[in-house]
């Protein structure tokens, strides 16, 4: 992947049409790597202690691993004195960061996911609690996560099984991301994918050229639980990748 955040932990929702956000990863993923070790001439071993030579490769699948949980007991977390579990993989935290009097947590040992913008959204409340400050509780129900592959995914809120499973009335709409002609002018793969629960959008799915970009008015959408028939009356700019959220709508 590009960039400081590790794939997300939640799950993607590649749609009615998963074997997409296969070919997704399992082509265009591996085709960029095997060309950066190509141009680098190199490839370098699982441990990284030395790289070797070679002339052609192939392979049918490609595997690429990564991941990291907090070392609560590295921390000294028991130290603080509040019967804290140093097996956990995160501390309990209010909608104000705090762990207990005088105590505050923020990032990844929040366990609510392990992204850069995660904790810096919580380290804004975390500071205008320690001063005092007023400024709205932690809301995570609009939770954006972009995983940086060619092309990106990204997604934000409910899936369409977690909406399923919450109950209520669940709609989904769906377009690939080549409905909207920049997508098309492009040859992009991907799709837009939008999740309805009783009216109002909960989550959403862009992967495509620019995913990430187009995430930003979907999560808007979903943090300001924005009804999907207002959605339907919005102008959107053409020619825009984003149009293709308008072609879902009205799938």
């Amino acid at each position: 992947h590009r960039g400081g955040d590790r794939l997300p932990a939640h799950p993607v929702d590649g749609g009615a049409r998963p074997g997409l956000a296969e070919r997704t990863f399992h082509g265009h993923a591996r085709r960029q790597f095997l060309r950066a070790l190509v141009r680098r001439g190199r490839c370098g071993t699982s441990a990284g202690a030395g790289f070797y030579d070679y002339e052609a490769g192939a392979a049918d699948r490609l595997l690429v691993a990564t991941g990291r949980r907090s070392d609560l007991a590295a921390l000294g977390v028991a130290a603080l004195g509040l019967g804290l579990d140093e097996t956990a993989r995160a501390l309990p935290v209010d909608p104000r960061m705090r762990i207990g009097p005088g105590v505050w947590g923020v990032g990844d040992v929040t366990g609510h996911g392990a992204f850069t913008h995660m904790a810096m959204y919580q380290a804004r409340i975390c500071v205008a609690d320690i001063l005092d400050h007023p400024i709205a509780e932690a809301d995570y129900r609009a939770l954006p996560r972009v995983t940086f592959t060619d092309p990106e995914v990204g997604s934000v809120g409910m899936t369409e099984a977690e909406a399923r499973r919450s109950g209520g009335g669940v709609r989904v709409m769906q377009e690939p991301i080549a409905s909207s002609a920049r997508g098309w002018i492009h040859k992009g793969e991907g799709l837009v994918k939008l999740v309805e629960q009783d009216g109002v959008l909960v989550g959403a799915t862009s992967m495509g050229p620019m995913g990430g970009e187009v995430l930003a008015v979907l999560t808007l959408a979903v943090h300001a639980r924005v009804p999907v028939n207002t959605l339907k009356s919005m102008i959107y700019a053409y020619p825009t990748f984003h149009r293709a959220i308008d072609s879902a709508l009205w799938s």
